[in-house]
């Protein structure tokens, strides 16, 4: 198994290690952001959101489904920015232009890490 459920999974002496690199770049490609510049982490921490700002024009559909496949990256390969993905699903259905500016925010995050994964170390059985 190489590639299942868009997490790509290898093999080696250490373990298995799984990540969901093609996932981010496909994500990157589909929000154009393919190109952005990286950031070291996934959310300003001064940063706060909330619905007193005026709404704006945003295309609550693109931005929605846009929470939804972050929630599904965070599941299972990046469970150390939670909370992030958290704050931007907070406000799905009531959308501003500091949120979805959030959310891109952690797209620049995940482009300056795509080569981080897990690792599942192997088990090694001793012969007693």
């Amino acid at each position: 198994m190489k590639y299942f459920l868009v997490i790509e999974v290898a093999y080696s002496n250490q373990g298995i290690f799984i990540s969901q690199q093609k996932y981010i770049t496909d994500l990157l490609a589909e929000t154009q952001k393919i190109w952005c510049s990286p950031l070291s982490t996934p959310m300003d921490p001064n940063h706060k959101l909330c619905k007193a700002e005026t709404k704006s024009a945003i295309a609550s559909k693109m931005y929605q489904r846009l929470v939804r496949k972050l929630i599904y990256l965070v599941a299972h390969t990046w469970p150390n920015i939670t909370h992030s993905i958290s704050v931007t699903s907070q406000f799905r259905h009531e959308l501003k232009e500091s949120h979805l500016q959030v959310a891109y925010r952690i797209l620049h995050y995940f482009k300056g890490s795509l080569q981080k994964g897990n690792t599942i170390q192997k088990r090694w059985k001793t012969n007693s």
